[in-house]
């Protein structure tokens, strides 16, 4: 990958960010470019462009330009319910960007992330989870993910250079308040700091779920990047489950701030799974992908 060119898009993202940073200091001659919408900087080691990816014409242009030998596609709309925003922040954007890209014909390859939310509804007796499992999502995030997934795999018939991996949940520093884990960590360092009182508000504490860490996530993607076969998805995953329950017990323990759990109504949800977990068999034998950092030791790192 060195001496070759790469474009993040929400590059200033948890997501984004975390790439760049891992991109920069595994690559030192691989040249970096980071989309920015409106304000502030890429970061880091990237130069920023400025581009509305809704904008054809813009997208078309900053592609010319740069004529990126990779594009980590990381820019997307999570948290929301309105439909219109979801489409046009997930769906719209992609299909621009792989649009251009194909039609210009500049053999880039297109690395996407798809979201283990893609899945929605399961029965015990799927999970693992493998890429071949129907999609069945029932969060409006899910079925964005669902519908891009989908897009970009019609590109990729199309000739186009695109793979997806399908990462599960991502732990690690800077994840968002709006994910449990996230909320967790935010109130348990307003509590250390007296900004609380002793006290966290959670919601159902048993659903378990498939926690990988920001840093393992970024290598997946990379190593898709590299070795990755066109029009394939892969999940990127740890390979098991644990309830949130256990994670939260874990938190505490760690970072030794203690506090009484109460659960609030209005952080259940109404649409919660009971368990999820992949298999990472497919990457792993194809690129030689697995985990390498414990959920311990994720734990560890957000108190740092």
């Amino acid at each position: 990958m060195n001496k070759k060119t790469a474009l993040i898009t929400g590059v200033q993202g948890f997501f984004g960010s975390h790439l760049l940073h891992l991109l920069s200091s595994k690559f030192p001659q691989l040249t970096l470019y980071g989309v920015v919408k409106n304000e502030g900087t890429a970061g880091g080691a990237a130069k920023t462009v400025r581009a509305d990816l809704l904008d054809r014409n813009a997208v078309a242009d900053m592609l010319l330009e740069i004529r990126p030998d990779y594009i980590f596609h990381l820019a997307g709309v999570i948290y929301s319910r309105d439909w219109q925003e979801l489409y046009q922040g997930n769906v719209e954007i992609t299909a621009n960007l792989l649009d251009i890209t194909h039609k210009q014909n500049s053999g880039c390859r297109f690395i996407m992330p798809g979201s283990a939310s893609e899945y929605g509804h399961i029965f015990p007796g799927d999970l693992p989870l493998t890429e071949e499992q129907a999609l069945n999502p029932i969060s409006p995030y899910g079925v964005a993910k669902a519908w891009q997934t989908t897009l970009a795999r019609y590109y990729a018939k199309q000739g186009a250079d695109v793979v997806i991996g399908r990462v599960f949940n991502v732990i690690g520093r800077g994840v968002s308040e709006n994910l449990s884990i996230g909320a967790f960590i935010s109130q348990l360092k307003k509590i250390n700091r007296g900004e609380l009182p002793p006290s966290l508000r959670v919601g159902n504490l048993s659903p378990k779920r498939d926690f990988i860490d920001i840093e393992d996530a970024c290598e997946g993607l990379i190593s898709l990047a590299l070795q990755g076969r066109k029009g394939e998805v892969y999940n990127i995953c740890s390979g098991s489950s644990l309830s949130m329950q256990t994670v939260l017990d874990l938190m505490m323990k760690t970072s030794g701030i203690q506090a009484t759990v109460t659960v609030d109504p209005e952080r259940i949800k109404s649409t919660d799974i009971a368990d999820i977990y992949g298999s990472y068999r497919k990457i792993n034998q194809e690129t030689g992908w697995r985990p390498a950092i414990s959920l311990e030791d994720s734990i560890a790192r957000l108190f740092l």
